[in-house]
């Protein structure tokens, strides 16, 4: 069944033909279909980015039980999927194959698997690793991602792979089909090195593969299973989500065990930094916030930050500086220090006058939320919070807030930076990862500066760039043009694309045809 036509899009009438691709991008969540972070915002963005470059791409991704295909109006493919459990053809799955679309642009195909995907629970899609149905449940997705190239006859030159739930698709692919899919190529994207799909050594026999995988030199790390690892190793291109963190994984200290082999990749690992989907996160039209704004009206972020500071219980004052933390409460994200941080500034006011006021949004670590609670009950003249998942406060702190606190100890690319920046909202971030590319200080030469960077990760750096960044704020003439100048910023979808568009290029070998033919 030759569905070519079907993945046509309106926006790649007229491309050349020979720089165009078709690109299959397998995720384990989309949003707004399935999402646990960035990945599902990824998902949803880039493919559309890509499209409007001219390129042909299909997300492909699991169907989870909380998913209604008769709500999402999708329409169910009459060929079933076989999708083999062992070696080349053996103990096969049927698997129905739903259909819909994200955007004018861009189809989705969903597979369903009741028994690997039928659970009600979301959290079954988590990003972690740490379920024990997770490996039999991400081998058969990555089997199926293949399977479906194969037996579904779509030309897709390019099959896209984000983290460790899908990343055993190179290896099936290298193995089994080495020569029949030869013409297509396998590019993994890591967003995070620290979610690596890691299990038990005996659940090997999940994967389906042969006995020769069960070592060392394959998928066996420190003694466990490790999807991540076979990815890294079978994928024709591994990129990450900025050159920084690109370069900081191929070290032992950043590299979270992988390093040996994500350094022997050499040029075929590289980093290409995350967007942004501004007709979501920019205040002139965010629909989440009560008052829309742009550069040449911020009394409208002055107007966000007072119902901001009422829905807290916090005193209605523009000068006071407002800052917020919105993201997972977890080590990763800089809670060891920002935490003492704020509580020695928060001991050290002295004066209402010099007070500031700080706002919590996320979910995590228990022992964080706790710390949180008891900051909030010390100190409820300046702090707040809401620990839980909220989308539309995450966009009214970024509207209202004066400043983004980022003490992220690694940050593949972040994006919160990013969003706080086109509202005007200064960052205070760890120079790591995608924090170290887009954040620049602002105590720097550099015309482009936009926040407040600190270099080693500890408390005492932390609130000296913090009390750094509250005394620059007293001086109104000198914040605004900080604020303005953030929201010049440009971090879109379309920078983005083109570099992952050169990516597929280079997996493909065009780029080398090219040299060629010169």
């Amino acid at each position: 069944m030759d569905l070519t036509k079907l993945i046509d899009t309106p926006s790649s009438d007229g491309v050349d033909p020979a720089k165009r691709h078709n690109v299959l991008f397998a995720t384990s969540e989309v949003a707004p279909f399935a999402k646990t972070g960035s990945l599902g915002d990824v998902a949803a963005s880039l493919p559309e980015a890509l499209c409007d470059r001219g390129h042909r791409v299909s997300l492909f991704a699991p169907l989870y039980g909380h998913l209604d295909p008769d709500d999402l109006h999708l329409g169910r493919r009459l060929t079933t999927l076989e999708v083999p459990r062992k070696s080349k053809h053996q103990s096969k799955v049927d698997a129905t194959i739903w259909e819909g679309r994200i955007s004018e642009d861009v189809r989705i195909f969903f597979v369903q698997a009741d028994d690997h995907f039928g659970a009600e629970d979301v959290l079954s899609y988590g990003a972690g690793d740490d379920d024990p149905d997770a490996c039999d449940r991400y081998a058969f997705f990555s089997r199926a991602i293949v399977e479906f190239v194969r037996q579904f006859d779509i030309p897709f030159d390019i099959v896209h792979c984000n983290d460790w739930h899908t990343a055993l698709a190179p290896v099936y692919r290298s193995h089994y089909f080495g020569d029949s899919l030869d013409d297509t190529s396998f590019v993994l994207t890591i967003h995070n090195l620290a979610f690596q799909g890691q299990f038990p050594a005996d659940s090997f026999d999940e994967t389906g593969l042969p006995r020769k995988f069960d070592a060392d030199d394959e998928l066996l790390h420190d003694g466990a299973v490790n999807f991540l690892k076979g990815g890294i190793k079978y994928a024709d291109r591994v990129n990450t989500v900025s050159p920084t963190y690109a370069k900081e994984i191929r070290t032992e200290s950043g590299g979270e065990g992988l390093h040996e082999e994500l350094d022997a990749r050499g040029d075929e690992l590289t980093g290409i930094l995350n967007g942004v989907n501004y007709s979501v996160w920019s205040p002139d039209h965010d629909k989440f916030i009560p008052v829309r704004y742009d550069r040449e009206g911020l009394n409208g972020k002055r107007r966000n930050k007072a119902e901001l500071q009422h829905r807290f219980g916090l005193a209605i004052r523009p000068m006071i500086p407002l800052l917020s933390f919105v993201g997972r409460l977890d080590e990763q994200k800089g809670l060891d220090i920002l935490l003492p941080a704020i509580e020695e500034l928060l001991d050290g006011i002295d004066d209402p006058k010099n007070g500031f006021q700080v706002l919590f949004l996320g979910e995590g670590e228990q022992r964080y939320e706790d710390k949180i609670r008891e900051l909030a009950d010390e100190h409820e003249r300046w702090v707040g919070a809401h620990l839980g998942y909220h989308e539309s406060l995450a966009h009214l702190y970024q509207a209202g807030s004066d400043m983004l606190l980022a003490p992220s100890k690694s940050e593949p690319c972040g994006l919160t930076q990013l969003y706080a920046m086109r509202y005007g909202t200064l960052p205070i971030a760890h120079k790591t990862g995608g924090l170290a590319d887009t954040v620049v200080d602002v105590d720097s030469d550099d015309p482009d500066s936009t926040g407040f960077v600190f270099d080693e990760f500890d408390v005492r750096p932390l609130r000296q760039t913090i009390e750094r960044a509250l005394d620059r704020y007293t001086n109104y003439r000198q914040w605004r043009p900080l604020m303005e100048r953030a929201m010049t910023q440009d971090f879109s979808w379309g920078r983005s694309a083109d570099a992952y568009a050169e990516l597929y290029d280079e997996a493909t070998g065009r780029d080398s045809r090219s040299e060629a033919a010169e």
